[in-house]
This record gives C-alpha cells, structure tokens and sequence, in this order.
C-alpha cells in the first residue's frame, strides 16, 4: 500500500535553451533527496553537451511539486549546479 502523505522525490530532464524546453525523459522516482541529487548529476555529465540538459530534482508532497536542485550544462559546455533548497 503506497502512502500518499509521504515525500516522494523525483528528477525530470529538459532541454535548457531559449528555443525549446522539451522533456527529454519521464520522471525517474528516488528514494530520497541525495539520491536523486547524484542521479541528476550523473544523467546531466553523461549527456551530450549540445543538448545542453538541464535535470530538477523535485519532491512532491501530495499535490504540491516544488524544485529543490538542478543541474545542466551551459552554452560553454560547463556543468553548473544550483541548489533550492
């Protein structure tokens, strides 16, 4: 039985540029905050940099969905990290 009241953590991948934010994948749930953190880094520094993903890690608490982390390589190329937590 799956408890609705309890903090679900997820990272959902876009495409970050002016012209386009197309989700590149579905949601993929984590068990905890960390966890999903070094999935988004992991996803974002093995993706092609021309893409340039950007990946959010999210919680969800009921029907509320806040961001607290994301990453994604920028117009350089360089991987950049902001936490919002």
């Amino acid at each position: 039985m799956v408890k609705w009241d309890r903090m679900q953590y997820f990272v959902r991948t876009v495409e970050k540029h002016k012209a386009s934010t197309r989700v590149f994948s579905p949601e993929l749930p984590c068990s905890a905050l960390g966890t999903a953190m070094d999935a988004a880094r992991q996803i974002v520094r093995s993706s092609d940099p021309a893409v340039m993903l950007q990946a959010d890690v999210c919680s969800r608490n009921r029907n509320q969905v806040r961001t607290r982390y994301c990453c994604w390589i920028n117009e350089r190329g360089e991987f950049v990290e902001r936490a919002l937590i």
